[in-house]
């Protein structure tokens, strides 16, 4: 069968497959692109090639190699030299509802074309890290029942990032938004390595009530018109999303690029308080 027909790349925003193809970050970013929203163009190695594996490695390698080459023509002359990219796991289930395996799988950042096929499979092989499988162990999933599709994007050269969560992931409170930024590339501060600028904002208001800065800084590392974006950009994801999320966002050139949305899975909503 040739390896177009199985489907072992996805383009984000055409993708065909859903959540089962592109695995829950990808599918993810595939919504959000069809709801309008500035992302990073990219595509999807699918759980068709994961399941495949050693026995199409050929193939997917091909398919890889052809979605790179569309994304340099999508890019053109915005980057100087072969374009960096970030390549980030999807497993089905990743993000989700019930389960986010937040910070478990792998993702590597600034990788040349060359090397994304290693990266993927890096990827795939985070699957059976020890952290991974206990969290599985801990929700009840399956070992048996995984796979992994994996997100090849442009690398966007991140002037500040952010993490915004729509309920208070500490109170519960609903009408609270806490966002965390940082400069430069959000890894450092997903990963708990430095300490962010944290910023609690009313919903109603737009107000921020409480405002710890990043050790070593202080001043607000997001200005105002920056931030004001984001809070109405992680409200509408909300709403468009129909439940409380985070959200992971890159600013570049003073406009926010989304990274990734998934729904809220840690602590439970509280009445709102005066």
């Amino acid at each position: 069968m040739p390896s177009g027909e199985r489907n072992l790349i996805e383009w984000l925003g055409e993708a065909e497959s859903g959540e089962p193809g592109i695995g829950g970050k990808g599918a993810s970013l595939d919504r959000l692109i069809r709801l309008g929203y500035r992302v990073p163009p990219g595509f999807c190695v699918t759980t068709a090639a994961f399941r495949a594996g050693a026995d199409a490695a050929h193939d997917i390698d091909a398919d890889v190699a052809r979605g790179l080459r569309r994304l340099e023509a999508v890019l053109g002359n915005k980057t100087v030299g072969p374009p960096r990219l970030a390549v980030r796991s999807s497993a089905i289930g990743e993000d989700g509802v019930t389960a986010s395996f937040a910070g478990l799988h792998d993702t590597e950042l600034g990788v040349a074309p060359a090397d994304v096929p290693a990266a993927v499979r890096r990827c795939w092989a985070s699957l059976e890290s020890a952290p991974a499988m206990a969290y599985r162990a801990r929700r009840g999933l399956a070992d048996d029942d995984v796979a992994m599709a994996v997100v090849v994007q442009a690398l966007v050269p991140a002037d500040a990032s952010a993490v915004a969560f729509t309920r208070h992931p500490v109170t519960g409170r609903e009408d609270q938004l806490v966002i965390t930024a940082a400069r430069g590339l959000g890894d450092a501060m997903v990963a708990g390595e430095i300490t962010p600028d944290t910023l609690v904002v009313d919903k109603s208001t737009r107000a921020v009530v409480e405002f710890v800065p990043a050790e070593g800084f202080g001043d607000a590392i997001l200005a105002k018109p920056v931030l004001d974006d984001l809070v109405e950009i992680a409200l509408a994801v909300e709403r468009d999303f129909g439940r409380a999320v985070d959200i992971e966002a890159a600013l570049v050139e003073r406009r926010w690029y989304l990274l990734q949305a998934r729904p809220i899975t840690t602590g439970s909503p509280a009445a709102a308080r005066p």
